[in-house]
């Protein structure tokens, strides 16, 4: 069942402490005790605070997720797609009549596959319009030159003309699924995935936008993510390979000619860049469900918590433009979505714990013709909120006060600080705390 408001639940590990006592029940050790109760000091303050939260969980299979320039949160099941305009903290359903595996934005558009169609939006998926599409849909992409992109069982279709109109420009063995899409400033590389052996797996390359494609490496390797960085690397994430019991992540600087190997030791499902190009890799088969790269996928690192055991497997990860990142986990009777607390951007610790006993939202969101914004905070402090139109300029501040703790709201009216009625459009609320900690918000007026 879904749950369609979301309470989210910061978990702190708790200690237990049951007397050692020597086998022969002569004395307490009290050198294992001190040990110990350091141990779960020590554990404690480490874990405090997880380094997820839960915002959505769904009976069925939950397949992908997206978040738009907004902060507008998608999420593909196997019955339909969610979406929250308010950070996670409700969700309506649209229900296309099929499951939906894979949702990209690009601006103001969304595209969704639902089985053998294909669907876009223009209002931020509240309607929803059928493409012509007429193949089994698979993964969607659009690269820089505006081509659309969708990769299914052996086959890649194109498209110029947003949908409408399609080609098929790369046709292997059914039995060979594409994957993912990245893009270099040299070409465009797809990775697939064949289970039978009947094709190559691997990864395929175009040199012009998509319409013309040849293997060019990891033969055999069940290649699951394709990710590229600034410097034209790309980075490939493997979930196995057909005759060799091998996974990880792999490496390519010359454009696809040659691959290194990073690491053996993951059964990789999705590979993801936060703003700072560091390497998240989502796992499935008890690799640990996210690791993570900070020097260019030499070395990695374990994502640490109780949310997501080292046991959890992870369907898939994203990150978004204010680089949070967004897991699928993979659940016995439940897939869950996960979300990080915090950026991956932010190191500063008290900066961190201030952030998170702070809350900020508004509903509804897109609103007209007024909304509320809705915000708590642990201690009295001195508030400012304002609001300010998309190029960053303050157009009216709806309080500037000494607030006491716990929650507040206070309600917007669409109007700037004369009185005129505002435009439709993007608008940011800003939430100053004692003159040190701000959270800033979107929101959508729409007439």
């Amino acid at each position: 069942m879904l749950l369609t408001s979301v309470s989210v639940e910061f978990h702190s590990t708790r200690g237990t402490l049951a007397a050692i006592i020597d086998k022969k029940g002569d004395y307490i050790n009290t050198k294992k005790i001190i040990i110990v109760l350091l141990l779960i000091i020590v554990h404690s303050i480490c874990f405090s605070q997880d380094y997820w939260e839960s915002i959505f969980e769904d009976e069925g299979i939950i397949f992908c997720s997206e978040i738009n320039y907004l902060g507008y949160i998608y999420i593909g099941t196997q019955d339909a797609i969610y979406i929250s305009f308010d950070n996670g903290i409700s969700w309506d359903e649209v229900n296309l009549l099929g499951g939906c595996g894979s949702i990209i934005s690009d601006a103001d558009t969304l595209y969704a596959s639902i089985q053998n169609d294909l669907y876009t939006s223009f209002d931020y998926g509240i309607t929803w319009n059928q493409t012509g599409f007429s193949s089994n849909t698979g993964i969607i992409y659009k690269d820089s030159h505006n081509n659309l992109f969708v990769g299914n069982w052996g086959e890649i279709y194109k498209s110029i003309d947003n949908g409408e109109n399609w080609e098929l420009v790369l046709s292997n063995p059914n039995t060979e699924v594409v994957n993912s899409f990245t893009e270099t400033s040299e070409g465009l590389f797809a990775g697939t995935t064949d289970y039978m052996g009947n094709g190559n797996g691997g990864v395929y390359r175009s040199l012009d936008q998509g319409d013309n494609w040849v293997h060019i490496g990891l033969e055999y390797h069940f290649i699951s993510s394709l990710v590229s960085n600034s410097n034209d690397e790309i980075f490939a994430g493997s979930h196995g390979h057909y005759n060799q019991g091998i996974a990880g992540v792999y490496r390519s600087s010359d454009n696809g000619e040659t691959w290194d190997t990073l690491t053996n030791d993951f059964c990789v499902s999705s590979l993801a860049l936060d703003s700072e190009e560091r390497i998240f890799a989502g796992c499935t088969w008890y690799s640990g469900p996210i690791h993570f790269s900070e020097d260019n996928g030499e070395s990695w690192q374990l994502i640490e918590s109780e949310l997501l055991s080292p046991t959890t497997e992870v369907r898939f990860i994203t990150i978004s433009e204010d680089d949070y990142v967004y897991a699928i986990q993979i659940g016995d009777f439940n897939d869950v979505v996960y979300r990080s607390v915090q950026p991956t951007t932010d190191s500063d610790d008290i900066f961190i714990q201030e952030i998170q006993n702070i809350k900020l939202s508004n509903y509804p969101n897109p609103f007209n013709p007024t909304t509320t914004i809705s915000f708590s905070i642990p201690d009295e402090s001195k508030i400012e909120l304002s609001i300010y139109n998309i190029k960053g300029q303050k157009i009216r501040s709806l309080l500037n006060d000494q607030i006491t703790a716990g929650e507040h709201s206070i309600v917007w009216n669409g109007e700037d600080a004369s009185g005129k009625k505002v435009s439709s459009g993007v608008y940011l609320y800003k939430l100053n705390v004692n003159s040190k900690t701000e959270l800033v918000r979107k929101c959508l007026l729409l007439k």
